[in-house]
């Protein structure tokens, strides 16, 4: 495309006020900020971080797959040749895309377009594409760095080395110019005069979606790919949750036996607080959530379970932070300061109060049984608690590692 008037090509500084019209037969470009132009790049790096991942992911793989006793007859061979793909996949995002479209996909992104300077429309072609890729040889010790200062230098056309080796400068995407619409009636013009042209809004909304959407794709899956390594690393850090297991292969009703006599149970529910302030909501008075301020209560297990008999049976499992505090605790609460349940009664005929204590596990175990108003009530209850009691010191696992 020839035009009557040599392009324009305006500072990123320029206010919007001093930018001209836009017209048929004059090209004016603002040239692109060094901010816009860091930006792609490192947009640009993401995708060829993303890239290699995805080409060289299968022969890693495979190196793992198949063990270190194939590496040098079979996986040295599927590696090398990933990463010929992969320099290849790099080459296409450099130069093919610059060929193609005029942009590199951070270009795209932060909405820059490549132009050759002389005419300020035309895209590079690939001799072009490619010359700005290979960064001719300078006397500079660090060539990426003599290339930035290069471009902070160029005052007129803000040129990178590799822009002037190829004759191409970077401007902001503008959009087209298409005849002003006059709601499907012609719009009365002289005979000698031009059609007016604006800029294409439906185009600039389009590219602003597609702008988006490019830069979603790549943005998001890499900060999952620099966050989630250090943040497994943290959560496997971190003690593991004070909780607990039934060992009753998950099932909703079990059968415990002691001294030749069964009782069914079914769990109606289980959970943990795994810090100070869920361990005190388990406390029924003041006074108990004193003592376990004043011991260091760091975390409660709640579980309760219900027998076929209607007698329901619940086990507390305390976390203290030294065995001395754990014996404290042992020998100061009573089952009646807990909780059975949320919203359950809190003052059980039956319970007892039992304690493992020790230099490693330091807890103390709180559990209590409690029937309905029936004829043998005390008898079911003693049943339900004494079956459950012995076999909750082997069932729950104090978990502390």
């Amino acid at each position: 495309m020839s035009h009557v008037n040599p392009p324009v090509y305006l500072p990123a500084d320029t206010p919007p006020e001093e930018i001209p019209e836009p017209s048929a037969d004059q090209v004016v470009h603002v040239l692109a900020s060094t901010r816009q132009r860091v930006a792609a790049r490192i947009i640009d790096w993401a995708a060829f971080i993303l890239t290699a991942i995805a080409v060289l992911a299968g022969p890693i793989a495979l190196a793992v797959a198949v063990g270190p006793d194939s590496f040098g007859t079979f996986v040295l061979p599927v590696i090398i040749a990933g990463l010929v793909l992969d320099f290849l996949a790099i080459g296409a995002l450099r130069v093919g895309r610059l060929a193609w479209f005029g942009c590199t996909v951070g270009q795209r992104v932060v909405g820059l377009r490549v132009v050759l300077m002389e005419d300020g429309t035309t895209k590079p072609g690939w001799r072009q594409a490619y010359r700005r890729w290979a960064i001719p040889q300078n006397n500079q010790f660090i060539p990426a760095l003599s290339d930035f200062l290069a471009h902070r230098r160029d005052k007129k056309y803000g040129q990178c080395l590799h822009d002037r080796h190829a004759g191409t400068v970077v401007v902001r995407v503008q959009p087209p110019l298409v005849p002003v619409k006059t709601s499907g009636l012609k719009k009365l013009t002289k005979s000698d005069e031009a059609p007016a042209l604006v800029p294409d809004a439906a185009w600039a909304r389009r590219e602003r979606w597609h702008r988006i959407i490019l830069g979603s794709v790549i943005v998001i899956p890499l900060a999952a790919a620099v966050v989630t390594p250090p943040l497994l690393s943290y959560l496997a850090s971190r003690p593991p949750a004070f909780e607990f297991e039934t060992f009753y292969d998950d099932r909703v009703r079990f059968t415990n036996r002691y001294n030749g006599i069964g009782v069914t149970y079914e769990r109606t529910s289980a959970s943990v607080k795994d810090d100070a302030k869920g361990c005190l909501a388990g406390a029924t008075t003041e006074q108990a959530r004193a003592v376990l301020r004043r011991l260091k209560c760091e975390g409660r297990i709640e579980a309760a379970f219900r027998t076929t008999d209607g007698v329901l049976v619940s086990s507390h499992v305390l976390k203290f932070p030294s065995p001395s505090a754990a014996a404290r605790a042992k020998d100061g609460l009573a089952h009646t300061d807990l909780r059975f349940v949320p919203g359950g009664p809190t003052s059980p005929p039956g319970g007892a109060q039992v304690g493992k204590v020790g230099d490693e596990d330091r807890y103390v175990v709180v559990t209590m049984a409690v029937s309905p108003k029936q004829p043998d009530a005390e008898l079911k209850t003693k049943n339900a608690f004494s079956r459950m009691h012995a076999p909750v010191l082997n069932v729950i696992v104090w978990m502390d590692v």
